[in-house]
């Protein structure tokens, strides 16, 4: 068997497959130069010389084609290890993944010029018609296979659709039929060619009448494609195809040389900056928080300083996860989740480069953060002055004035007597009675009642001061001083509040995305 043919072969069908080869051998080895193409379920054609290093080879071959990755493998083949040859061998596994496959449903205009551009950026492509003279080899020479019935249900009945497939809906008249049919397979990318109005309608229609998940819907790009003022059919593949590539490799579709403009780093990651963290993220900005190496977060559940000591958090369903270097946390970022780094003096500020910068460490007072930073810095509360020290300072007392942003001057002083929830005020929050390690007794999340130990410090007993959800508690082993804040209850009593960012950092986060959006369509000082 000719495997450059079997290779070829594999490659026409968008079947994924690694070539094994070996790139060197040393000593007694059953074969010093072998080729062996293997499949995702460990069908094999050729041979490196078989026994246990073939086995491994293609157990590891498995596992790259999972991973879509390559890479080379040493194996020993010593006596000493169980082997009879004693030698040993080097291989390169190159996993050949599979194009990105391109449904086309619809064989009009625009798909045709859609088809001809997805071909050149290595799609498979595939059309469904119920009109057989537009679903041509003629017509349309970059596709691999056709699907064409005289119904909708025809045509689409031989698709195999997956969860790396993307769909474009172009057929005018059928396209409701089509759309129905298509909306809950786990394509990760489904357009219709329509007017907004039309488009409106379908949404409404599947939202209302089908009882379509959201999270189904969010697949749903229509009207069609990128805004790049498109009007030719030729013009609009383009816009289809940039869509369609930015949504498989996860990608915002930012020109490159505005991506600066969309990383933000928030100094601090409690609770208060997790919550601007999450309004950012969703906002679509990459977002890099900066900790100390011993994060003293009350609120734990919903803070992203917890990736801290547990290497990953999550909040509201947006994962933040800790790095090591730079590259590491552009990597996370670029992965789309919010990267943490052990930074308190703000160094990868000057390294990273953001746009923006924003002070979030909720200490009432200035703890190294200035206006040269970055091109806009915000800073929260207390502590700093707009136009000296930071460009914008976003009010954090609760109150009328919570979330107001100021571009002159500074928040309101810190009272020093947190804001009143539930009747209560002081008493809601426990301080150390004295110096030493704490020791959590209840959980976060616990329903407690006023006299309760929630806590110790050292062999001191800590009880719980009124009635209520124990909505923050201090990490375990920490050393405080006197007087420290270490838990934090809500009379309100309400447990699902503890797993969910609160009405202030939500307020506050988005004056924050308000002003860094408003900084760059250039009205912030306007």
């Amino acid at each position: 068997m000719n495997l450059f043919e079997k290779a070829a072969e594999l490659e026409r069908k968008n079947i994924a497959f690694a070539l094994v080869t070996i790139t060197k051998s040393e000593g007694s080895t059953p074969r010093s130069q072998a080729r062996m193409i293997v499949l995702a379920d460990a069908t094999t054609f050729g041979t490196v010389g078989g026994g246990a290093s073939e086995h491994a080879a293609i157990q590891r071959a498995q596992s790259l084609i999972e991973e879509r990755r390559s890479e080379s493998m040493n194996m020993s083949l010593s006596v000493a290890e169980g082997h009879n040859c004693g030698g040993a061998v080097e291989m390169f596994i190159e996993v050949i993944a599979p194009s990105s496959r391109l449904i086309l449903i619809g064989g009009g205009h625009v798909n045709l010029e859609i088809a001809r551009l997805a071909a050149g950026c290595s799609f498979h492509i595939e059309l469904a018609e119920t009109r057989a003279e537009f679903a041509t080899q003629q017509r349309f020479p970059w596709v691999s296979a056709f699907h064409v019935g005289a119904t909708v249900d025809e045509a689409l009945s031989t698709l195999q659709i997956d969860s790396d497939c993307a769909l474009v809906i172009a057929t005018h008249n059928l396209d409701k039929q089509v759309l129905e049919r298509v909306i809950g397979s786990p394509a990760r990318y489904i357009g219709m060619l329509g007017s907004r109005t039309k488009v409106n309608g379908f949404r409404r229609y599947l939202r209302d009448e089908r009882s379509v998940a959201p999270e189904a819907l969010q697949r749903f790009h229509s009207p069609i494609g990128l805004d790049i003022g498109s009007e030719t059919p030729e013009q609009i593949a383009v816009g289809v195809v940039a869509e369609i590539m930015m949504v498989l490799n996860n990608t915002d579709g930012r020109p490159l040389s505005r991506k600066a403009e969309n990383l933000v780093i928030v100094r601090g990651a409690g609770d208060l900056a997790t919550g601007v963290i999450c309004r950012l993220h969703r906002g679509g900005y990459r977002v890099l928080a900066l900790e100390t190496d011993q994060p003293t977060t009350i609120r734990r559940t919903v803070a992203f300083s917890e990736a801290v000591y547990n290497q990953t958090a999550t909040v509201e369903g947006i994962v933040c996860r800790k790095a090591s270097s730079d590259r590491q946390a552009k990597s996370i970022m670029d992965a789309g989740e919010v990267a943490l780094l052990c930074d308190a003096q703000g160094a990868s500020i000057q390294s990273m480069r953001p746009a923006v910068v924003v002070d979030a460490i909720i200490a009432k007072r200035n703890m190294g953060t200035s206006r040269d930073m970055a091109p806009l810095v915000v800073a929260l509360g207390p502590g700093f002055t707009a136009g000296e020290d930071c460009h914008v300072v976003v009010e954090t007392q609760r109150g009328h004035d919570l979330g107001r942003i100021l571009t002159v001057g500074r928040a309101a002083d810190n009272t020093g007597v947190p804001g009143t929830i539930g009747g209560f005020g002081a008493e809601r929050v426990i301080h150390a009675p004295q110096a030493g390690a704490f020791k959590a007794v209840a959980s976060i999340g616990d329903l407690v009642a006023k006299g309760q130990v929630v806590c110790r410090i050292g062999d001191f007993d800590v009880p719980a001061t009124i009635d209520g959800v124990l909505r923050g508690l201090l990490h375990d082993g920490l050393q405080v001083p006197k007087g420290f804040k270490i838990a934090d209850i809500d009379p309100r009593g309400i447990v699902e509040h503890c797993e969910s960012v609160s009405d202030k950092a939500r307020a506050i986060g988005g004056a924050v995305l308000e002003a860094i959006d408003a900084f760059h369509a250039n009205r912030l000082f306007s």
